[in-house]
């Protein structure tokens, strides 16, 4: 992450003033979040980390990371050593289970609240978008007189929650943090990995197919907007 500004908030050559006005007003700046930083996780399925990770913090969390990833590339391992203790954490990523449509009332729900998923896919914030953009074209049919505002929600939870569920699935199956995921197995792990390079290998260095790459990753995530 790079920032606009040096660590003294003062800003950087060749940027404009405003934002440096902005933060030198800002009570944020009472806190080291404003320097440029590289941040880093590390997951994987939980039975896969040592019985208590989820009490252990700073060096003990690095240390867990450095024996889990033996044979990484030095560079990585590299990073993870000199990761600032302090800003080490465990967090346990869940998943939404599927659930069966409700009685609609003039409370609903979009995004997390609702569907929450792995970052496997990368949609979870598009998919909120999705929900509030879909929400927000019932409830201005409401205001338009074109429905009540039972059949507005009602019609909103019909759509968004198959779709959001699918997405839900979608981005478990592709989350890597699956145990039983082929990458984890010793020899067909090699395998799906060189695949898997090789793919976008292939992908960047032909127009096209990056083209169609791209269209087809937009597609996806952009979905009826």
């Amino acid at each position: 992450m790079e920032f606009k500004w040096d660590r003294d908030g003062a800003v950087k050559h060749g940027v404009g003033g405003n934002d440096a006005e902005l933060i030198a007003r800002w009570p944020g700046l009472l806190y080291d979040n404003t320097r440029d930083y590289i941040n880093w996780g590390f997951s994987a399925s939980a039975r896969r980390f040592p019985p208590g990770v989820m009490d252990l913090r700073g060096e003990d969390l690095k240390r867990v990371v450095l024996d889990m990833t033996p044979n990484w590339h030095p560079d990585l391992r590299a990073l993870f050593r000199a990761a600032d203790p302090g800003s080490c954490f465990p967090v346990a990523i869940r998943t939404s289970e599927p659930v069966a449509p409700w009685k609609s009332t003039n409370v609903t729900l979009l995004g997390d609240a609702v569907h929450t998923m792995t970052p496997g896919r990368g949609v979870g914030a598009n998919t909120a978008l999705r929900d509030a953009m879909l929400l927000t074209r019932r409830l201005v049919a409401v205001r338009d007189g074109a429905t009540s505002l039972l059949d507005a929600v009602a019609a909103y939870e019909a759509q968004m929650i198959p779709y959001s569920f699918a997405r839900v699935a979608d981005s478990l199956a592709q989350n890597g943090t699956n145990g039983d995921d082929p990458l984890h197995r010793p020899v067909v792990g090699r395998a799906v990995l060189a695949a898997n390079r090789m793919f976008f290998r292939v992908t960047s260095g032909i127009p096209a197919l990056r083209r169609r790459f791209v269209a087809d990753l937009t597609a996806y995530r952009a979905a009826d907007a």
